[in-house]
């Protein structure tokens, strides 16, 4: 069991601004590559374009969404769950690193059309889902907490067993010293990408 006051990544939670190491963002290229077709890569949450640079230089038609204009292009400058369905095109694949915590719009935004408060990258996933259906492939950072550690009665329990969310296709374990000067336990999960193995360590392929 973890103690609050024996892990400092409670004090230096992962922020919406902290982006994905270069070096990740090219891993994960390297395990996915052989696996998306070469068509259009979405990241909703793109940032600065970490998790889409490997694929733009690999010569793949990417886009990016943000709140926020930091200098990758092409984006689109909207919160990507004010989006209605047929207002995207279809993309081969849904990369990307959703903030984990919460801003005040965000939060009442996603109370009124979600309920409650979900973890926010199961937000994120909901919205791909709604946007692009259930069998669209996804890859996305999530804490330990959205996969695991759950209740037999958890919500987000009953959407995986039930079929809601689609099935984990590979899970990529992450070093909890993975962002700068932050200790996060986090892994990426995969969906809806077939041929890959159903682990990876990241660095080791």
């Amino acid at each position: 069991m973890y103690r609050v006051d024996r892990n400092n990544f409670y004090t230096n939670e992962k922020k919406a601004t902290v982006y994905t190491p270069l070096s990740t963002s090219r891993f994960l290229y390297s395990i996915l590559k052989d696996h998306i077709k070469k068509r259009l890569i979405l990241d909703p949450c793109v940032g600065r374009g970490s998790l889409l640079l490997p694929f733009v230089q690999a010569g793949y038609d990417v886009l990016g969404i943000d709140i926020e204009d930091q200098g990758f292009s092409p984006m689109i400058k909207k919160n990507y769950l004010e989006f209605k369905r047929g207002e995207l095109p279809n993309p081969a694949l849904i990369i990307m690193n959703p903030p984990f915590n919460i801003d005040a719009k965000t939060k009442a935004y996603v109370k009124l059309h979600y309920g409650g408060r979900p973890l926010l990258p199961e937000v994120w996933l909901m919205k791909a889902i709604e946007l692009f259906g259930r069998n669209i492939p996804i890859v996305m950072f999530t804490p330990y907490g959205f996969r695991l550690n759950q209740t037999v009665d958890s919500k987000r329990w009953r959407k995986f067993v039930d079929g809601t969310y689609p099935a984990i296709t590979s899970i990529i374990s992450l070093p909890k010293n993975l962002f700068e000067d932050i200790l996060f336990h986090s892994e990426v999960l995969v969906f809806n990408v077939r041929g890959m193995r159903g682990h990876y360590f990241y660095g080791n392929q």
